[in-house]
């Protein structure tokens, strides 16, 4: 229950940074002048543009487009970053503006985290969502072992981008009650089994994949 919720909590924080709520430079100057946010990363996809996002903590994610009228005296970024320290006054010294998105520094790291998927196909939100009640739901109110070589489970994880299967591959001791396994039960999930598993299923996945990109 413990890693459940350990994943839910993951999964929300990193779901709330890459679809983070919608605000304006109201609500970015009254977070610096609060304290709340001291950190505020820009990037500028166009030369009178400007993407913002800031954090206040956790589920605190924030961004907004600020768009020039004008071509800025200077790179969109430094004026955005000007003009902002300019309303805060004395309170802009503890300020720092940053280039990039927030998850820019995970860089290539990017490609193993399955929910960035969502950022790329947002059609598959709903899905997701669905695999991953069914999956809770399994969870709870399954009384038998589960399968100790389920590693379809993990598959399913990296396609759909959710860690909740991830639990049910690995774990497969019910959460419900504690089972004495009989004689004719299957033998728990080892270390090595876990191992085995993962290599299996990856090489599996990662073969589907190519296969795919070739045929199209």
């Amino acid at each position: 229950m413990l890693a459940l919720i350990v994943l839910a909590a993951g999964f929300l924080g990193l779901c709330s940074t890459l679809f983070p709520a919608r605000a304006g430079v109201p609500e970015l100057v009254r977070d610096l002048r609060s304290g709340d946010a001291s950190v505020v990363q820009v990037i500028s996809p166009d030369i009178d543009e400007v993407r913002v996002f800031w954090s206040t903590g956790y589920l605190g994610d924030h961004a907004f487009t600020y768009h020039y009228d004008d071509m800025p005296p200077r790179p969109a970024t430094e004026q955005f970053a000007a003009d902002i320290k300019e309303q805060l006054g004395g309170q802009a010294d503890g300020v720092v503006f940053k280039e990039g998105e927030p998850l820019d520094a995970l860089g290539v790291l990017d490609l193993l985290v399955p929910v960035m998927y969502w950022f790329a196909m947002p059609h598959f939100a709903w899905p997701v969502a669905v695999c991953c009640v069914v999956a809770l739901v399994g969870i709870v109110v399954r009384k038998d072992l589960r399968t100790p070589s389920t590693g379809y489970w993990l598959l399913t994880s990296v396609v759909f981008g959710f860690g909740f299967p991830a639990y049910l591959w690995s774990e497969p001791r019910p959460l419900r009650s504690r089972h004495t396994p009989a004689p004719g039960d299957r033998p728990r999930m080892t270390g090595l089994r876990v191992a085995g598993a993962t290599a299996c299923w990856a090489v599996a996945g990662v073969a589907a994949m190519v296969a795919v990109a070739l045929v199209r």
